[in-house]
């Protein structure tokens, strides 16, 4: 098995989202700065801001929401009159998530605080995790299990700082989006 093998690791009881990829290359149907004058708020820097996980299926306080449209592949974050806001194809993210975690080595930890206030870990389960596949990758974020994480503000002079739109899930759910889990202990 040679080659590239990324490696998590998480709690077994964590509810902690991990990133999968960011991916923001011509994705924007209204420009980032519009974006985040429109729909945005004054953060604690000052700034106009733009920072809100958005979950298909969940209401989100600024009206915006992902729709998964299984037909045509697509991942779509719209507004709550339904503009168009931003747009994946489900092949690309599926495409970037492949050169990033195309196999992957997921391992669970039971953990416990000791007296002194150090957490230790026990390893105690863990699977090589290969081959995302589009369909999966769509049922699993039409379950709402894959969430779109926003993270943009302006600068002083008005430009936008884009941290990269995140795709991210809940550590304890990776495993689903992947057709092979094998084992290893």
């Amino acid at each position: 098995m040679g080659g590239r093998v990324e490696l998590k690791a998480t709690r077994r009881q964590s509810s902690n989202l991990i990133t999968l990829f960011t991916f923001n290359r011509g994705v924007w149907r209204i420009r980032p700065n519009e974006l985040i004058a429109k729909y945005g708020y004054v953060d604690e820097h000052g700034r106009k801001a733009l920072y809100y996980t958005v979950w298909p299926q969940v209401d989100n306080p600024r009206g915006l929401s992902v729709v998964v449209d299984r037909e045509k592949m697509r991942v779509d974050l719209t507004d709550s009159r339904l503009a168009l806001i931003a747009s994946w194809s489900v092949y690309e993210l599926v495409g970037k998530m492949l050169s990033k975690l195309a196999r992957l080595v997921f391992v669970i930890a039971d953990s416990r605080l000791r007296d002194d206030g150090v957490e230790e870990f026990h390893f105690n389960e863990a699977y090589l995790l290969q081959e995302p596949n589009p369909e999966v990758f769509v049922e699993t974020m039409g379950r709402s299990k894959i969430c779109v994480d926003i993270r943009m503000h302006l600068k002083k002079k008005g430009q936008v700082r884009n941290h990269g739109t995140g795709i991210r899930i809940r550590e304890i759910d990776l495993p689903e989006l992947f057709v092979k889990r094998e084992t290893l202990m």
